[in-house]
């Protein structure tokens, strides 16, 4: 298992590196003046080439080129994208827009952030797990099928419509609920929106894994020695269908960091998600690029962990 560990943070690595070069192509493809967002015009030329040398912006783009500069020299590798690399992995960027660090920035927001995805997907995958396994158990009759139609329903509902129909509710039941984090009730909203509009998927999906393992000889041996409803459901057949289970939830804990994009920037909830629209609309480079670094980061070693959590659960598997 060391060894598949090792390869697959070696990938891991290759893989960051690759959506961290990415993004900086992207950012320096846009066109437009970075420090003319920053700098008032008034203030000259000399002031807009301060700005980009104290931003490191006025640097070679990958590679110093320049003459009689070898590769073994610092100079060579003193560009934008080494120094954008560097910011990403020490976490010191700071924002254009504030000069504050990133750091600071995310422990100032994360909190935020967790306090809404946390409990959303403790209880979604709750709910959506026990009413899984209830309905595959039932499969047939009309609680399976009303079940059914129900998360089918919720899954064509989008997303947005959740979010504008909850808040027009509560503007017009408790409007200080509504917006913003005046009283610490008004995360449960944004909470109960967030399991409402995933159950639907959980369910359509635990539900045609579970019944693949329903149908097997030892749910039916265990039934007829005797074994409880319960014991059959959460103890026999929860474990052997655990796999895709936990590729859906593990992938999805980077996401708790970086929070629900739409859902806290439609309720006012000053987590990281608002953070980084805004930072994209204001093309704040630094915050953007070491988001989305902590995000691939996240990525990979969930996925990681994932193939770890098989061999756990399924002791068939042996990672080589």
């Amino acid at each position: 298992m060391l060894a598949f560990i090792l390869r697959r943070l070696i990938q891991a690595v290759f893989t960051i590196f690759g959506v961290m070069l990415l993004t900086f192509i992207l950012f320096r493809a846009i066109p437009g003046d970075v420090s003319a967002r920053y700098v008032n015009p008034k203030l000259g030329k000399a002031a807009r080439d301060a700005w980009m040398e104290r931003h490191r912006m006025n640097l070679p783009l990958v590679l110093n080129t320049a003459v009689h500069v070898q590769f073994w020299k610092p100079e060579f590798w003193n560009t934008q994208f080494f120094w954008h690399l560097r910011q990403s992995l020490t976490f010191e960027a700071r924002s254009f827009k504030t000069d504050e660090k990133l750091t600071k920035i995310v422990a100032e927001r994360a909190k935020y952030s967790l306090a809404l995805t946390v409990p959303a997907m403790a209880l979604g995958w709750l709910l959506a797990l026990v009413v899984a396994c209830v309905v595959a158990y039932f499969r047939g009759s009309w609680f399976d099928y009303l079940m059914t139609f129900l998360a089918v329903l919720g899954m064509c509902v989008p997303y947005l419509a959740y979010m504008i129909g909850v808040q027009w509710f509560m503007f017009n039941v408790k409007p200080t609920a509504a917006w913003g984090l005046r009283y610490p009730t008004n995360i449960y909203v944004p909470v109960a929106i967030a399991v409402i509009a995933g159950v639907g998927a959980s369910v359509r999906f635990y539900r045609t894994v579970i019944l693949d393992e329903v149908n097997r000889d030892y749910v039916r041996t265990a039934m007829a020695k005797g074994v409880p409803l319960p014991g059959v459901l959460f103890r026999h057949v929860l474990r052997n269908c655990m796999l895709p289970i936990l590729t859906s939830l593990v992938t999805a804990i980077p996401f708790l960091i970086i929070g629900s994009l739409l859902l806290e920037q439609f309720f006012g909830i000053p987590g990281l998600g608002p953070l980084m629209l805004g930072s994209i609309n204001d093309r704040d480079i630094p915050i953007v690029t070491n988001l989305t670094f902590l995000t691939a980061a996240l990525y990979t070693l969930g996925l990681l962990l994932t193939d770890v959590l098989y061999a756990v659960f399924d002791p068939r598997i042996r990672l080589r």
